[in-house]
């Protein structure tokens, strides 16, 4: 596969995932909190969420294999102790804390998120939600600081 097309998908990748993120967290939660039937905006929220989730985790797939391809192609061990290496690593490190949040947030909180139809639950309570949104605009934060990083890094 060419190169270009690599780093195509790569990018492709990153978008629709920071897209996705973004798109969630400054339209889809703040309509739901605005409206006043609270039940079911949730429950449109909690589903888009689930459905997302799949397309999200596809995408990181996609940025750790395309990701690795380019890596090794740059030469990557004759180029780790150069300033390109010190960044490539601070992108790296970036990237797996955003990864590790994506996890938690996904197969530790969210699981135990129930439908809205279900309020007698304990999991159901506003720190739950609390914590899940707090989770999704750390990878934000994270997930952007890798895209500085990565415009950086194409400048060395």
């Amino acid at each position: 596969m060419p190169d270009y097309l690599i780093t195509w998908v790569h990018l492709a990748a990153a978008i629709v995932l920071i897209g996705g993120l973004l798109y969630s967290q400054l339209v889809l939660n703040p309509v739901a909190r605005g409206t006043p039937s609270d039940s079911t905006s949730r429950e449109v929220v909690r589903l888009s969420g689930r459905r997302f989730r799949t397309i999200a985790w596809v995408c990181l797939i996609v940025l750790i294999l395309t990701g690795a391809y380019q890596m090794l192609n740059e030469s990557g061990s004759a180029r780790i102790e150069t300033a390109w290496g010190v960044v490539l690593m601070l992108k790296l490190l970036l990237f797996a804390i955003a990864f590790g949040l994506l996890l938690i947030h996904d197969f530790i909180i969210d699981p135990y998120a129930p439908s809205s139809q279900d309020a007698s639950t304990p999991a159901s309570s506003p720190t739950v939600q609390a914590r899940a949104d707090t989770l999704q605009k750390a990878v934000i934060v994270m997930t952007l600081a890798v895209l500085l990083v990565a415009s950086y890094l194409s400048k060395i």
